[in-house]
This record gives C-alpha cells, sequence and structure tokens, in this order.
C-alpha cells in the first residue's frame, strides 16, 4: 500500500512522467506425457571363468561394534549392493549368474563382503516377438506356479502388440 502511494506523489510532483503498470494472469494446464517402450530381449553372454571380488575399503568408515550391530545389519542389503556393484564394475560385468555373497567381520572389526559369481553381458538387443513374451510367461509359471499367473495376464485396459520379425 505505502508503494502505491509513492507512485501516486511521484505522478503528481512530476507531470510530465507516466508509470503504467500492467498485469495477466491465467490458469496454467501443462498435458501430460507418455510414453511406451515395445518389449525389448536380448542374449546374456556368460563368462566361464568363475571370479571372487572382494570389498574392504567401502566399510573402513564404519568398525562393526555391540552398539552398532543392529544397524549394521539394517544396512545390510544396501552394503550388499556396494560389494556387488564394484565387482561387476571391476570385472567390466553388466550382472552376475551363480552369486555368492559372503560377509564376514575382519580381525580390526570392520567388515569384508566377498562376491564370487559368473560375469555376464547384455548382447543383442532386439524388439520381443510374441514367441519371446511366450517363452517368458511359460518361465514365470515354471518359476513362480501356476497359482501366480495372475501376474502373468494382459490387462484389460492396456492394448499393447508385438510386432513380428
Amino acid at each position: 500500500m505505502l508503494a502505491l502511494a509513492s507512485c501516486a506523489v511521484v505522478a503528481v510532483a512530476q507531470r510530465d512522467t507516466r508509470v503504467v503498470y500492467q498485469e495477466s494472469s491465467t490458469r496454467n494446464l501443462e498435458p501430460d506425457h507418455y510414453m511406451m517402450t515395445a518389449p525389448l530381449i536380448a542374449d546374456v553372454v556368460v563368462s566361464q571363468q568363475k571370479i571372487s571380488y572382494t570389498e574392504k575399503e567401502a566399510y573402513k568408515i564404519l568398525p562393526v561394534t555391540a552398539a552398532n550391530a543392529e544397524q549394521i545389519k539394517s544396512m545390510m542389503p544396501d552394503l550388499k549392493k556396494i560389494a556387488l556393484s564394484r565387482a561387476a564394475k571391476t570385472y567390466d560385468a553388466d550382472l552376475l549368474v551363480g552369486t555368492i555373497i559372503d560377509v564376514i567381520t575382519n580381525d580390526q572389526g570392520f567388515l569384508e563382503i566377498t562376491v564370487s559369481g559368473y560375469p555376464a553381458k547384455y548382447t543383442n538387443f532386439r524388439n520381443a516377438t510374441r514367441q519371446d513374451i511366450e517363452n517368458v510367461q511359460e518361465a514365470r509359471i515354471a518359476t513362480y506356479g501356476q497359482d501366480n499367473t495372475e501376474i502373468l495376464r494382459r490387462q484389460k485396459s492396456t492394448d499393447v502388440q508385438v510386432k513380428e520379425k
């Protein structure tokens, strides 16, 4: 309110100066953006050589004590992910097959997490065919059982089409 009053005084004192203020507002509605990707499939090439990687450095800031044992236990899934990620990077792998993760506390009271398995790389990415999708569904049924087939059924509200090559 004070700012408007001072503008009026300036306008009276200087008759040749004109101050104009204008503003417009409207409601703004941005359209939603949706994206759908075609089902994609790839081959996995698995190395014949089993690797072993032990992560020690990442955990040197957190010694295992009786006071923090429960906290470390709750953090363990994330700590294992660190070791798994570093093992994959070290061996230039997209994933590890047949992975075993061993966790110990060394003599100094720090964690050591050892990851072993077969490094693998994804290759030959391509659009999935109808046969590929049927194979995946059959594999899921074989893995999870016939009782879990509801997760495999096509949703009636979704129209996804697969182009055959």
